[in-house]
């Protein structure tokens, strides 16, 4: 019997790189909880939920590096770049969670009406979305490429649908008798999810590329 040493190595590489998105989706589910203590103004909930955050995300850095060590000395490796694509690319995502909770818990002297509230809570339940559809296509890679290539192409469908109610609640915040310093961060936050949104985006586009060759 032949063993293709490749597909065992794109295999457990694969495997970690289930690890690393695991630790990034609970980066950004915690979003949902700070979101609701940041309306409340419950500051010790905030820095609680802050270092499971920044604790998720160092988690997912270490693995990343680990997995770029791996694919490193993966020269044979046929689908080396789109792995290595996957892995920094998926890795950003972490990094908006951790700043949209910066910049959330930076504004202190202002709350929301509850119409906006709801906007804030679609826009971090998107965002949460997105991250959990593309962890279903890189959990089913493996197992089921056509599967996975299916749950890629949803994460451009909730992309799209993020789209839209980013420019809805652009435009509500434009609306709203402000003074710049606090339309500015907000802006920041509603642009800091989108840009997760995209990127989990772009991640799927690689899960996509590696589930076409599997399928070759």
């Amino acid at each position: 019997m032949t063993i293709d040493l490749n597909k065992n190595k794109e295999r457990i590489v694969l495997e970690i790189i289930q690890d690393h998105i695991r630790k990034i989706l609970f980066a950004v589910k915690e979003l949902a909880p700070f979101l609701e203590a940041w309306f409340e103004g419950n500051e010790a909930e905030m820095e609680k939920i802050i270092l499971k955050i920044s604790q998720a995300e160092n988690e997912a850095e270490e693995i990343k590096l680990a997995l770029l060590d791996e694919l490193s000395v993966a020269a044979t490796l046929i689908q080396r770049e789109d792995l290595m694509r996957l892995v920094l690319t998926t890795d950003e995502i972490a990094d908006y969670a951790e700043g949209t909770a910066f910049r959330l818990k930076g504004l202190k002297n202002w709350k929301p009406k509850e119409a906006l509230k709801e906007d804030l809570r679609n826009l971090v339940n998107t965002t949460i979305n997105s991250v959990e559809t593309l962890r279903d296509s890189i959990f089913t890679i493996v197992e089921d490429a056509e599967r996975a290539k299916k749950a890629a192409e949803e994460v451009d469908k909730v992309e799209r649908f993020m789209d839209q109610i980013h420019r809805a609640i652009e435009q509500t915040l434009f609306e709203l008798d402000i003074d710049n310093r606090t339309l500015i961060r907000l802006l920041s936050v509603v642009s800091n999810l989108e840009d997760a949104v995209d990127t989990a985006g772009k991640a799927a586009d690689a899960v996509r590329i590696i589930a076409v060759a599997r399928l070759g």
